[in-house]
């Protein structure tokens, strides 16, 4: 058995090796248009791998040479023997101060992002919608109600149902976020779990590699200064939340091993919580860092026996089974049946895994998943963090070239490989973020790239060369985390949409301006009409076709003059009402603040501004200078900039 598992995690290696330092992305289409997923993911490619192993090669020679003339200074291997002391010295403080310390550092860094940086918005529409989610769950509700003009109001990623107005994503997320708005702002969630992200990485860490505290407490402090991990963070997104309690998991089934039961019940709960949030990782990554841990206990300790696996396995399932009610609960409410996902219900069954034609109409098939996983291990070594080091290459190399690996290295392993699987079985990507979809194996990357250094070292035999790769690895990091890290979460901030101001008093009534494309994927959707489907549409006919059938009209000449007033008030730009909605009063919910609504137009509009009699119709118009701002402006005076006069 050892053998095929030696053999598995080389070929494993070898593969990470060669999807990183091989441009294997040119599998994908050259002949896409320029747009097209498949163009962006190519050219992406190239410029991370050209990046990586092109422009900085001249760089990295020179530092090579630097520090071997180092190395030759310091005598062969004596570079290696400082660190080795500066390791104890790591290691000299007490388990809790440093889980404390590294909790407060993750804490603090996630507050920086998310208020200085973010200035307390989301960056994708992702976020947005799981935090108007989390502000109905924060107001005692399950979700918005049923909408009588759900035209002003419905979105992408959110599902009208007759249960109520939903969110597509698993609840886990929005409960989270709802916490933090229940004691002052969704930010103080996301700190909180990266907070809680530090200490956890530092205390399981510890545990699963016992003998070598040094290592696990820098791959703990790799974790929380991720740049990456700190903008899904700070950016409100779930897969900072399954982190976090992926490495709580880990803790308590460590625990568990030598604990009482109760360990594996609340091992089993935080495993529960992981597939609330993120179901697919959260079930690959959380059977790995629970059940991963007791099935390669080593045996030789007492009580470690078949029977004591059964009673943790039945307590860890314990655990976790309020979870799979609650969630199943969740889903047939909303969605019609347990074990249907929001996902599905909103854009159907082509949201699934596997190799098909994905809810936008796109082939995604082998090659896809070969070229979009290769971009994706490229970038992640620039995006973890913020520097050129091949974090893949060192890792598969480590995984290649290691004579055997311990029980610590293979879960760690297997937490940041499972997801690169479930990934590159996924139709979605995207690298807007960095490659986000392996976001939530952060931690386990950063300690395996602490192990991997080691492990190099070692090979080397601590001569100059074991010297020259520290101090490279090292050089890299520093530069990476002190400006790489910093200017690419800065210029995630420029992505921020800028907070609309609002200074009318009282209760009012703000129509948000959108695109013309985007207030017709509105109406489709309100008849109602499922997001794949809506797509399909948006993709296949224009504007203004689909503008003539929506409103029945049977003149060319009626059709004509619609769409062209429709297409005239886009001209100073578009906003966007998903950026604002989860910040006012809710759909259906009433309120004496701001409720943000789609603006459709004056005669359309006229039919919401009669139900909220009560409310100051205001309009949020762009700014016309193109950088996504706009202003908040009595109602007539901007129809009458956006829409001019009402037709005849």
């Amino acid at each position: 058995m050892n053998v095929f598992l030696d053999a598995g995690r080389r070929v494993v290696g070898l593969a990470l090796v060669v999807l990183v330092a091989v441009p294997v992305f040119v599998v994908l289409d050259p002949s896409a248009p320029p747009g097209a997923l498949d163009d962006l993911m190519r050219r992406s490619g190239f410029e991370h791998w050209t990046y990586t192993w092109g422009v900085t090669t001249g760089v990295w020679t020179l530092l090579a040479v630097g520090v071997a003339a180092l190395a030759g200074m310091f005598g062969g291997g004596r570079l290696s023997a400082i660190l080795t002391r500066i390791g104890r010295a790591i290691e000299r403080p007490p388990a809790w101060s440093a889980a404390a310390f590294m909790g407060l550092l993750g804490t603090g860094f996630t507050v920086a992002v998310a208020l200085a940086v973010f200035q307390g918005r989301p960056v994708l529409n992702d976020a947005s919608v799981q935090l108007l989610q989390a502000r109905y769950f924060a107001a005692g509700e399950l979700a918005g109600p049923p909408l009588s003009m759900p035209e002003f109001w419905v979105m992408q990623f959110m599902v009208p149902t007759a249960a109520g107005w939903v969110s597509q994503y698993p609840p886990g997320h929005a409960l989270w976020l709802a916490a933090g708005f229940r004691v002052g702002g969704a930010w103080i969630a996301m700190a909180a779990a990266m907070g809680m992200l530090g200490a956890f990485s530092v205390l399981s860490f510890e545990r699963l590699l016992p003998g070598r505290i040094a290592a696990a407490r820098l791959g703990a402090l790799l974790a929380v200064t991720s740049p990456m991990l700190l903008a899904l963070a700070g950016a409100y997104m779930n897969h900072a939340t399954v982190a976090a309690f992926a490495a709580l998991a880990l803790w308590l089934s460590l625990r568990a091993e030598t604990g009482r039961a109760v360990w594996a019940l609340a091992a089993g709960g935080a495993m529960g919580f992981m597939v609330t949030t993120r179901p697919v990782s959260g079930l690959l990554i959380g059977a790995a860092v629970t059940a991963g841990v007791w099935l390669t206990a080593p045996r030789r300790e007492p009580g470690l026996h078949r029977p004591w696996l059964l009673r943790r396995f039945a307590w860890w399932v314990l655990g976790g089974l309020p979870f799979a009610v609650g969630f199943g609960w969740f889903n047939a409410r909303f969605f019609g049946s347990p074990l249907t996902l929001g996902y599905t219900a909103a854009a159907g069954p082509s949201h699934g895994l596997g190799f098909h034609v994905d809810p936008w109409g796109r082939v995604y098939g082998f090659t896809q998943a070969l070229g979009y996983t290769s971009t994706e291990l490229i970038s992640l070594g620039r995006e973890l963090l913020g520097t050129v080091l091949p974090v893949g290459v060192l890792v598969g190399l480590f995984l290649l070239l290691a004579r055997r690996l311990d029980r610590g290295e293979r879960i760690l392993a297997a937490w940041a490989l499972l997801p690169v699987l479930a990934s590159a079985l996924y139709w979605h990507h995207d690298l807007v973020m960095g490659p986000r979809m392996l976001g939530e194996a952060v931690p386990a990357w950063c300690a395996l790239l602490v192990l991997a250094t080691i492990g190099l070292v070692r090979v080397t035999r601590r001569g100059w060369l074991s010297d020259a790769v520290v101090v490279l690895v090292l050089i890299s990091i520093g530069y990476g985390l002190a400006v790489g890290g910093r200017e690419r979460i800065v210029r995630l901030g420029g992505r921020v949409v800028p907070a609309l101001a609002v200074t009318e008093p009282g209760p009012s009534l703000i129509f948000v301006h959108e695109s013309w494309q985007d207030r017709i994927g509105a109406r489709l959707a309100a008849r109602p009409m499922r997001l794949d489907s809506v797509r399909a549409l948006l993709n296949q006919y224009s504007p203004c076709r689909l503008e003539g059938a929506l409103i029945g009209a049977q003149r060319p000449e009626e059709v004509e003059d619609r769409c062209r007033r429709e297409n005239g008030s886009d001209r100073l730009g578009r906003l966007g009402l998903t950026d604002n909605l989860w910040r006012g009063d809710l759909p259906g919910l009433g309120g004496s603040g701001v409720l943000w609504t789609r603006d459709l137009g004056p005669e359309a509009n006229a039919r919401l501004i009669a139900a909220y009699p009560d409310r100051t119709p205001l309009l949020a118009m762009p700014d016309g200078e193109g950088g996504g701002g706009g202003l908040v402006v009595p109602y007539e005076m901007g129809v009458a900039a956006l829409w001019g006069p009402a037709p005849p």
